[in-house]
């Protein structure tokens, strides 16, 4: 009884004094390669997040929850070839990745914090990602630097397996195409 105390005392403290901050810029980038993991054989680009909070206990980071709009997906290094350009994004919107017109966003939500001291970052987050329905949990470190009133989370480089989501094309090309797709987000919030 007395730790379930405790435990509830806890979670009020946290509620308390936690501090909910708005996104008020994003840049969310991706990078996805065919099976030889070269530069040439790769696309990059951005996508843009449509809604996101996080929550500070004190100056430290304790949970956030994010809003991806899938349908803004760009693909960057295609910017010299306007057709080709179109081609890509509108078969990446389709439904044999990421299938826009069904699952128009994707989320993540920070579940577990943990305080870290490498290359730089200061936190590990881990939580679900949720892509055309399908959630898993991934882990990656983030910095968290503050100036003035405005928070910056830095992600490290990260990957998710596309298949866990769903994001499969025919079996053809698909033997073609690298499962990982990099991830790097950097977010401000007042």
């Amino acid at each position: 009884m007395k730790k379930l105390i405790l435990l509830l005392f806890g979670l009020f403290s946290i509620t308390l004094f936690s501090q909910s901050k708005s996104i008020i810029s994003s840049e969310i980038r991706w990078k996805a390669y065919k099976t030889l993991r070269t530069e040439s054989l790769s696309h990059y680009g951005t996508v843009v997040l449509k809604s996101g909070k996080l929550i500070f206990s004190g100056n430290d980071l304790a949970c956030g929850s994010f809003v991806i709009d899938m349908t803004t997906i760009d693909a960057e290094d295609m910017n010299g070839s306007p057709k080709q350009k179109k081609f890509l994004e509108n078969h990446l919107k389709s439904d044999d990745f990421f299938d826009t017109d069904k699952f128009p966003t994707a989320t993540f939500q920070i579940k577990f914090i943990k305080k870290i001291n490498s290359n730089g970052y200061n936190y590990q987050v881990t939580g679900p990602l949720t892509i055309k329905g399908i959630s898993k949990n991934i882990s990656f470190p983030v910095k968290v630097t503050q100036a003035n009133s405005i928070f910056t989370l830095t992600s490290a480089q990260f990957t998710f397996n596309r298949k866990n989501y769903g994001l499969k094309y025919n079996i053809f090309e698909d033997m073609l195409i690298s499962n990982d797709v990099e991830m790097n987000v950097t977010l401000k919030a007042k």
